[in-house]
């Protein structure tokens, strides 16, 4: 394709360390795609430097975008530009998204990554930050050519909100397995567990700290690693001191992208026991799996969201029921015992990573759907 294609994307915040998936789709676009940020606040410049964006100035102009859903400084670089095609990330980014593709007539791509379906259920829709989401979700599904979803069980529940399935693609996003490779790990007597995330209800602390206290207490040899930080870290830090396991958990914070890196090529097994939150909340399809699976940490995860979608139990990982503490200490014992799996677990994950999950053959697909939308309009 020899045209250059304009592709304003719109992500609320540009960029949080949580979504590097953003950032590196960007980056992996072919030289004709030339995109176009717009966002509310402009976050980690450092971590992600990015020059083509656009973003309210000051306190009163966000307050203005936030609560009016456009900024008319905008409108003015959609007016001096052509863009070809509108890309919102989060079915929440497309609130700020609708307005120019409804007002230049641009075709609108959403993707869908998890909380922003969830949110759309039970009691978080009533959340105030919620409200005007809620309000438009029906005109940002009118509006859409293309929802891109990360999770079946996402498609599913846009489905029951009313969205055609014709409108749906299940999309997986891709990781960069080039900069994800393997290192050889020192061999020690001790298993290294790790889990990365907010401390949110959702990302199931708690039940790893429950699980790994039965294997502790069954005189196995292992650590327990958590990267992150939340408003349930408290909770999590009184459970481990209540239950004298300060010799075996190490919280380690917030960590900048290197030093995860290193800390999961380093680790053994990575946690993923996401459960189904009270407010509803949940995951789509962690990235931090694919970046474990990438260089060979196995994973043990739950029957949830989209993990299943990636994790064969027993073939390139293991998986547990939601919240059931018993097995998934039974199954971080049975890693324990039986090193000679988690080398096949994590050989087997690398090979399924680059065959499904490899960034330059994700962001071509996608790049195909962007072409397959713009045709249609014109």
């Amino acid at each position: 394709m020899a045209t250059t294609r304009n592709i304003a994307l719109f992500s609320t915040s540009f960029l949080a360390y949580s979504q590097t998936f953003i950032y590196d789709e960007i980056k992996a676009h072919s030289e004709n795609y030339n995109i176009e940020v717009f966002c509310k606040n402009r976050m980690n410049e450092t971590r992600f430097p990015y020059s083509n964006f656009h973003c309210p100035k000051n306190k009163l102009s966000k307050m203005f975008y936030e609560n009016a859903g456009f900024w008319p400084p905008f409108s003015k670089v959609f007016k001096e530009n052509k863009f070809d095609l509108i890309h919102a990330h989060f079915g929440t980014g497309a609130v700020y998204a609708l307005h120019y593709a409804k007002k230049f007539n641009i075709p609108l791509v959403v993707t869908f990554h998890g909380n922003d379906v969830a949110c759309l259920f039970g009691p978080g829709r009533k959340h105030p930050s919620q409200w005007r989401y809620n309000i438009l979700i029906k005109k940002i599904i009118a509006q859409m050519s293309l929802g891109l979803v990360v999770s079946k069980e996402l498609m599913e529940l846009l489905k029951n909100i009313g969205c055609p399935e014709e409108k749906m693609q299940h999309f997986r996003l891709g990781i960069d397995t080039s900069a994800f490779k393997p290192t050889s790990k020192e061999k020690s007597y001790i298993t290294n567990f790790l889990l990365i995330g907010r401390f949110t209800e959702k990302k199931g602390h708690i039940y790893a700290l429950r699980a790994f206290k039965k294997v502790i207490n069954q005189a196995h040899k292992a650590t327990l690693t958590f990267i992150g930080d939340g408003d349930l870290l408290t909770e999590c830090k009184q459970f481990v001191s209540d239950n004298k396991l300060t010799d075996s958990v190490i919280f380690s914070g917030v960590l900048p992208s290197e030093e995860i890196a290193a800390k999961l090529n380093s680790t053994h097994v990575l946690l993923v026991p996401s459960v189904v939150a009270s407010n509803f909340d949940r995951e789509g399809l962690p990235t931090v799996i694919k970046e474990a699976m990438a260089v060979e940490v196995p994973v043990i995860g739950t029957y949830h969201a989209g993990i299943p979608e990636l994790i064969t139990d027993s073939e390139n990982g293991l998986l547990v029921p939601e919240r059931d503490i018993n097995s998934l200490a039974e199954k971080m014992i049975l890693l324990i015992q039986n090193p000679s799996l988690i080398k096949e677990f994590g050989s087997n994950g690398r090979k399924r990573i680059i065959a499904d999950f490899d960034i330059n053959k994700e962001v071509s697909l996608l790049e195909k759907y962007y072409e397959q939308v713009i045709s249609e309009i014109q």
